[in-house]
């Protein structure tokens, strides 16, 4: 092989070593940035799932916190009580 051939091979290899290194960079650094973006999705549904545990824990353990959801979500009442329901301005059906 003449001198010619094998610096053109050479050259090829480096450049392809090269293209494929700075390729891998790129890729390394969406990598991290997904990374990133998961850990603090992590990090919001521990917090979540921390509040809901106590949420749990307060319904299992204080009568007034399930009579409050009762009344809330499911529009109970007790025997003794009056509902009062008040029309706002433009709520008219």
């Amino acid at each position: 092989m003449s001198f010619l051939k094998i610096g053109s091979i050479v050259i090829i290899m480096i450049v392809s070593i090269l293209y494929l290194h700075e390729q891998g960079s790129v890729q390394k650094n969406s990598l991290n940035l997904k990374i990133s973006d998961l850990k603090q999705e992590n990090s919001q549904l521990e917090h979540e799932i921390g509040s809901l545990g106590e949420k749990i824990s307060r319904l299992r353990s204080d009568p007034k916190a399930v009579e409050k959801v009762a009344k809330r979500k499911l529009g109970m009442v007790r025997p003794d009580e009056t509902i009062y329901i008040f029309e706002t301005v433009g709520d008219k059906k």
